[in-house]
Parts: C-alpha cells; sequence; structure tokens
C-alpha cells in the first residue's frame, strides 16, 4: 500500500491501512524503542501507542511526510515523553519514600516514652490501616517494595506490568498513605 493508500483508508475508517503498516513496521518500530526504553514492554507500549494515536485521529490527521516517518516520530516522542514522566515519578517516590522513612524513625524514637508509646502504636495501626485499604493491586506493589524489599523492575517482571506501572501504584500508595497521617500534624506526614 502508498502513503496515499493508507491515509485514504484511515479517513474511511477502513482499518486495512494500520494492519498494513503494523505487519510492515512495529517490530522496526519496537527495536527503535527499545534504544530508549531499555524494557521491552515499555518499547511494545509506546508503539502500540502511536499506533492507537493514528487510529483515534484517523478523521483528522495531516501527515506531511511519509508515514513510516511519522510513527518513528511519534513513538520518539513517546519515549521521550515516558523517560521524563520517568524521572519525575522516581524523584517524586525519592522524596515520599525519605518522608516514609523519616516518619518510621520518629515512631521509633516516640516509643521511648509511656504517652509516645501510646502514640507510635496508633500511628503503625493507622498506617497498617492505610497499607490495608489500597486497592489491591497497589497494596500489593506497596508490600513488595517496602515489606519485601523487592526492587520496581523485579516487581514488574513478577506482577507482569510495566515498570511504569509499579512506579505509578508506589506513588499512589504512598500518597494515600500521607493523606491518612495528616491528622496528625505536617512533622509526622510524609
Amino acid at each position: 500500500m502508498t502513503d496515499s493508500e493508507i491515509i485514504s483508508s484511515l479517513k474511511n475508517d477502513d482499518p486495512s491501512g494500520v494492519k498494513y503498516l503494523y505487519g510492515h513496521i512495529y517490530v522496526g518500530l519496537c527495536i527503535y524503542a527499545l534504544r530508549f526504553t531499555r524494557d521491552k514492554a515499555n518499547a511494545e507500549e509506546m508503539v502500540q501507542t502511536a499506533f492507537l494515536k493514528i487510529w483515534e485521529n484517523r478523521k483528522t490527521i495531516e501527515i506531511k511526510e511519509s508515514i513510516t516517518a511519522y510513527l518513528f516520530r511519534a513513538v520518539r516522542n513517546n519515549c521521550l515523553n515516558f523517560l521524563k514522566h520517568g524521572q519525575m515519578v522516581n524523584r517524586h517516590n525519592e522524596n515520599l519514600a525519605r518522608h516514609f522513612a523519616a516518619l518510621e524513625e520518629n515512631l521509633m524514637l516516640s516509643q521511648e516514652t509511656g504517652y509516645s508509646i501510646v502514640i507510635a502504636k496508633e500511628l503503625e495501626a493507622k498506617i497498617s490501616e492505610a497499607v490495608e485499604n489500597l486497592p489491591g493491586q497497589c497494596r500489593e506493589i506497596f508490600r513488595m517494595s517496602r515489606y519485601e524489599g523487592l526492587k520496581h523492575h523485579e516487581i514488574a517482571e513478577i506482577k507482569g506490568v510495566t515498570l511504569n506501572t509499579v512506579q505509578k501504584q508506589i506513588s499512589i500508595a504512598l500518597d494515600k498513605i500521607k493523606a491518612s497521617l495528616t491528622s496528625y500534624g505536617p512533622e509526622i506526614s510524609i
């Protein structure tokens, strides 16, 4: 199929053009994306996102270059956005993890006096309750990370999800735990 035939099929809601592209350049796009993501699942996700955007925007899409060049550029942009988002999530998770560690340290220090022991136990129960109230996959990923000491990529492999999913779930868990501890004051929040 030529580029004009592919574009014509897209504008006429005919998936044959996308199927043709998928069959001819999907593997090449995945190899290209892998250079950025260094993870097969994430590379495939970036390519699938590019194909999905072409299909979703099929009525209004204006491609002034070859469709192949357009897809390679779209995959590159998806990968760069993914990496940028991953860096922000990592910084956020590291910040929350530091605050969470400080909270745990405060709990240990506060266990030195009678009243502090009561508060520490109450906080410990509140944290446990917050962890238990997390959605299923979020709770499992958080426990694997914090209680079992697994690295993010190990969790992704075990759970069969992307590294990005693991990072997002841990970030969600930390935010929810933090929200449940706000009644104890800003010095205790994570």
